[in-house]
């Protein structure tokens, strides 16, 4: 939650261009998908953050129940989006910022965005941003990442 509060401060500090719609709708539907991607998708796809990392994976249900979560938020997505590029808005939206940077590691995790056209079309349009591929992790950041959590795991063990 303090990284959507990091996203209002830089918003109102920094306003041009607008990242939030100002139409009431519109506005609204942006929130939403930060909320829902905070609320509901991140904490499903942390499920497969070992199987990302090369680690061992969860329990099979668990996984299967993330699944089912990550199924649904989708389709909430791709009934959002409408005809529009991009949630809320005919431009880029902080809705992107969050929703995006979950969204874009789900073809990592084996999860197709083939059943949502719209939704498919979205993440296309984002990872071909300049903007959004200079922000990419590195596989050096990911290989340093890996250890950071394999050394939590160990000291959690020992604990």
């Amino acid at each position: 939650m303090e990284s959507l509060a990091i996203l209002d401060y830089l918003e109102a500090k920094y306003p041009t261009p607008a990242m939030l719609p100002k139409d009431a709708k519109d506005l609204a539907i942006a929130r939403m998908v930060q909320l829902v991607t905070v609320n509901e998708l991140l904490p499903a796809t942390t499920t497969f953050l070992p199987q990302i990392l090369g680690l061992p994976a969860e329990d099979p249900e668990k996984i299967e129940q993330a699944k089912q979560t990550i199924s649904t938020v989708l389709k909430l997505f791709e009934n959002l989006l409408d005809d529009r590029p991009y949630f809320g808005s005919q431009n880029l939206t902080l809705a992107e910022v969050v929703a995006g940077t979950v969204v874009i590691w789900l073809p990592e995790i084996s999860i197709s965005l083939s059943d949502y056209p719209k939704l498919n079309a979205w993440h296309d349009r984002l990872a071909t941003r300049t903007t959004w591929q200079a922000t990419e992790a590195t596989p050096e950041a990911m290989e340093a990442f890996k250890s950071i959590i394999e050394a939590r795991n160990k000291q959690q063990i020992h604990n």
